[in-house]
């Protein structure tokens, strides 16, 4: 019977081992991959997807910086992050993919900073860990536009196309009268701000005044960015009358797909403006001089200091209503930005059954009261079963696969209920933070809110 246990032992302790050494040995990691296919050329707008992987999975998201690469514009468009599963090992891996935008402005190899990413996960359950990675140093090689007179980026974009518009017809203008044109660009898979200005020339005798350009995104109706659009706006003004030619306006792009040069244009528009109308006015003998009267200064003098006193009280009204106004707004602002306002975003976050909104709450009162990270706040305040529901809540966010069924956040109300209370109660003779509760603006309100104050 000896003979026959050693054996299953022996493989049960073999087992644990191989066990304990997976579970040191899954630790956080990070990938980046470029997700823009083809060749890179200057100017064009890479896509860049930095995932972020821990065993079991998150209890605060990771916080992704927006580096800084020489030679480059990078932007990160999307503020949303995908959730992702992995399995590396026979380990379960829990990750999050933000995707950056580099725009290389010339030709050239560029490697991603070597920066970091902190974030908290639940390396043994029901426990906080704080952990990071660092970018990995992913290699960019960029090619020059072909056809282009240096190595300096142009415009590199899917697709670019122009309209343009006027605010009136082109045939009913007369000398002296001002017509506006709007230029609209859209670039597609390009930021606006890569989006050269047009050239708005005039002819002889017309002046023409430039407006500030308005950049915008062109998004889909799921929130994705599709391209960039610049509105620039020029005002002509036509000294003499005459036929006239607004000059086309042409932006040149690069096609990386086809690997071409393409022109688009705004095409040029001929004006006409008449002479402009003329005006007379029939002489009429001149009015006889009217009668001289004595001047009553008394009335004069006492109007005058009417009108004086009127002055001077509709401005201090006016002073006074401004600064009346300036405090209302000051205090509502300051209650706006309070800490009871702010729990009762959690409250109300955990009474909608969304866990999405309630860690955005607790994300923003956690900040605005300086208790971070919050994991800290909950071990000193809250109880055991609170913090077992704060655990099943970050799980239940950053796993992929849920249910349909929406969970249930009541316990976690009540429990981070009782523990702001101890908090209160704690730090009431401490100095209160940046924008604590100011005094209620509608007592009888109050009274109905549900949050503890």
């Amino acid at each position: 019977m000896t003979a026959r246990i050693w054996p299953i032992l022996v493989a049960l302790i073999v087992s644990l081992l191989s066990l304990a050494t997976s579970a040191v040995a899954a630790d956080p990691f990070a990938r980046a991959t470029i997700a823009t296919k083809g060749t890179i050329y200057a100017g064009q707008q890479v896509e860049i997807d930095v995932d972020v992987f821990v065993p079991n999975f998150f209890l605060s998201p990771p916080q992704f910086p927006l580096f800084d690469l020489p030679g480059t514009v990078v932007t990160m468009p999307d503020d949303r992050g995908l959730n992702l599963n992995e399995t590396v090992d026979g380990v379960g891996f829990s990750g999050i993919r933000k995707t950056y935008i580099v725009t290389p402005q010339a030709a050239g190899d560029y490697t991603l900073p070597p920066v970091e990413i902190p974030f908290g996960y639940a390396a043994v359950p029901g426990e906080t860990t704080q952990g990071r990675v660092t970018l990995p140093r992913l290699r960019l090689t960029v090619a020059a536009v072909p056809g282009s007179t240096g190595a300096q980026a142009g415009v590199t974009a899917a697709k670019v196309t122009i309209v343009q518009t006027f605010d009136r017809d082109l045939t009913s203008l007369a000398a002296g009268d001002a017509l506006v044109r709007t230029v609209t660009v859209n670039a597609a898979r390009l930021a606006a701000m890569m989006i050269p200005e047009p050239s708005f020339d005039a002819p002889a005798d017309v002046q023409v005044y430039v407006h500030d350009p308005v950049l915008s995104e062109d998004k889909s109706e799921e929130g994705d960015l599709r391209g960039g659009i610049r509105k620039d706006t020029a005002t002509y003004v036509f000294g003499k009358p005459g036929d006239y030619t607004l000059p086309a306006i042409t932006l040149q792009w690069f096609d990386p797909s086809s690997g071409k040069q393409q022109t688009t244009e705004a095409p040029a528009v001929k004006v006409s403006v008449a002479a402009a109308p003329a005006t007379t006015t029939a002489l009429a003998p001149p009015p006889p001089p009217p009668e001289r009267q004595a001047v009553d200064w008394q009335w004069w003098v006492a109007a005058g200091l009417a009108v004086i006193g009127l002055a001077l009280l509709i401005h201090f009204s006016a002073v006074l209503a401004g600064r009346i106004q300036a405090w209302f707004e000051e205090m509502r602002t300051l209650r706006q930005q309070s800490e009871a306002t702010a729990f009762r975003r959690v409250d109300e976050g955990c009474g909608s059954g969304d866990p999405k909104r309630l860690e955005a709450a607790l994300d923003a009162w956690s900040r605005r009261t300086g208790n971070v990270p919050l994991t800290t706040w909950l071990d000193r305040f809250a109880d055991p079963g609170t913090k077992a529901a704060f655990a099943a809540h970050q799980q239940s966010l950053y796993r992929v696969a849920q249910t349909a069924t929406k969970p249930n956040l009541l316990p976690l109300k009540a429990g981070l209920g009782k523990a702001r209370r101890r908090w209160l109660d704690e730090t009431a003779d401490l100095e209160p933070p940046s924008g604590n509760t100011l005094p209620d603006l509608n007592p009888a309100l109050e009274a109905d809110m549900p949050i503890d104050r």
